[in-house]
This record gives C-alpha cells, sequence and structure tokens, in this order.
C-alpha cells in the first residue's frame, strides 16, 4: 500500500500532506493540504512516491472542477502528469457497514522516519452533513493518526479497500477526554466528486488463507441448526 501513497511536497520541498493513486492517473488529497503547498485550484503540485524506486517526482494538475474547499468536504482531484513505474491506484470501496472494522492509514507525520509510517483505528459512524447524509467517517482509537496523516488512505483492514481519506483529528478538551478521535471523507463522497471512481466490492472468500476474528462479520450462518443442535444435546438423553 505504501508504493500509491505520496508526499504531496510544499514549494520549499517540505511535506505538506499525504495523498493517494486512485486511479490510472489520477489521486487524491485534501484541499488543506494543496493550500499547505502554497497550491489553489486550477494549479500544480509536485508529489512525491518515497517507497518507489529512486523515490520518483511527478507533478500533478489541482483539477478546479472537482475542488472542494477546506470549510467544505475538503477534497482535492490530482490529475498527474505520469505515473510511476510501480505505483498502482488503491481499490476503493464503500464507508457504509464498516463500524467496528479496524482500518489503517500511511501518513508522514514529524516524528516518523523520513519515509513515513502506519496509523491505525477503528471505523466509526457516518456522521450526517447539513443535507443528512453522511459527509464524514468518524474514526475512533486512532491516536496514531496525527498531523501529517491528512490526505491518506483509510484501509479497511478486513476487506482491504479504501473507505476514506484523513481528514482532520480532534483535540481533547480541558479534560483530556476526546483523545484518538479522526474524521475521514468516506469514499462515498469521493465519488461522488469524481463519478469515474469505481466501486469495488470486498470478495468473502479468502481461498487457502484462514478466517480469523477480524472476518466474523462474514464467517457466519446456519444459526437455525445450530441451536437445533444445542437445543437436542440439552434435553433428555443429551450429553
Amino acid at each position: 500500500m505504501p508504493e500509491s501513497v505520496f508526499q504531496v511536497l510544499a514549494s520549499d520541498g517540505g511535506v505538506a500532506g499525504a495523498g493517494f493513486l486512485a486511479g490510472e492517473d489520477t489521486g487524491f488529497t485534501c484541499a488543506h493540504v494543496v493550500h499547505a503547498a502554497g497550491q489553489f485550484p486550477g494549479g500544480r503540485v509536485e508529489v512525491l512516491f518515497p517507497h518507489l524506486p529512486d523515490a520518483p517526482r511527478v507533478m500533478a494538475d489541482v483539477v478546479a472542477e472537482q475542488w472542494r474547499a477546506p470549510e467544505a468536504e475538503d477534497v482535492a482531484v490530482l490529475r498527474l502528469d505520469s505515473v510511476p513505474a510501480g505505483a498502482q491506484g488503491m481499490a476503493v470501496g464503500a464507508s457504509a457497514g464498516c463500524r467496528g472494522h479496524r482500518v489503517y492509514s500511511f501518513g508522514f507525520p514529524t516524528q516518523a522516519p523520513k519515509g513515513g509510517h502506519f496509523g491505525y483505528g477503528e471505523a466509526g459512524d457516518l456522521l450526517p452533513g447539513d443535507n443528512g447524509a453522511g459527509r464524514l467517517l468518524q474514526l475512533s482509537k486512532a491516536n496514531d493518526l496525527t498531523t501529517g496523516f491528512s490526505g491518506g488512505p483509510v484501509v479497511d483492514e478486513m476487506t482491504g479497500l479504501v473507505i476514506g481519506m484523513v481528514t482532520a483529528i480532534a483535540s481533547p478538551d480541558a479534560h483530556l477526554k476526546g483523545l484518538g478521535i479522526a474524521y475521514a471523507t468516506p469514499a462515498e463522497v469521493l465519488r461522488e466528486i469524481w463519478p469515474q471512481l469505481a466501486e469495488h466490492q470486498a470478495c468473502p472468500y479468502l481461498g487457502l488463507e484462514s478466517f480469523t476474528a477480524r472476518h466474523a462479520d462474514w464467517f457466519h450462518g446456519r444459526e437455525a441448526a445450530v441451536e437445533r443442535v444445542l437445543a437436542a444435546l440439552g434435553g433428555p438423553g443429551g450429553c
């Protein structure tokens, strides 16, 4: 996954934030990351893929038509001039129904190694927007997601699909309550902004791999048959 995550570079060469490749030559980041890079809708930013051979740099257009300001949905669509060898678009699913799933991201906080590091959390619920539609995905247990993760993909550990993009982190209150809360722009909103973004479906068949507790949402069934067996075992003559 890190091979598809890029750094959005500021004019001084510093890292303004993260972004990820989601199509053949198209990526997402936050609008506030583009502003931090000193750019704007219709402008151009330089992105760097630190986990590809030779850490290639590519220029990208900030697509004006798909720009959503930081005070709105805070999304910028980038059209890369070229895609470095080894970089692939990440598969994007949907955030609905992911509550309780473990998630992870990749970003470039100042305390991380130069190439960035992973951050982990848990998916919560979609928060309603002004029109009643979910506009933000709340993340909990997300203390790992700090400044520098903005624009990074949020990946569902169970499905391996991107379900959103890290947008903001919450500050604790005066009593240090509210730690570990972050917010993501859900995949559904990214798809509204860029309709060409295909929705990938999770496959519940793991081949030769074993089901584990994180696949509990898939590994179920025949509850009625199990209840009948348990009832028979507990009846007269049962063990």
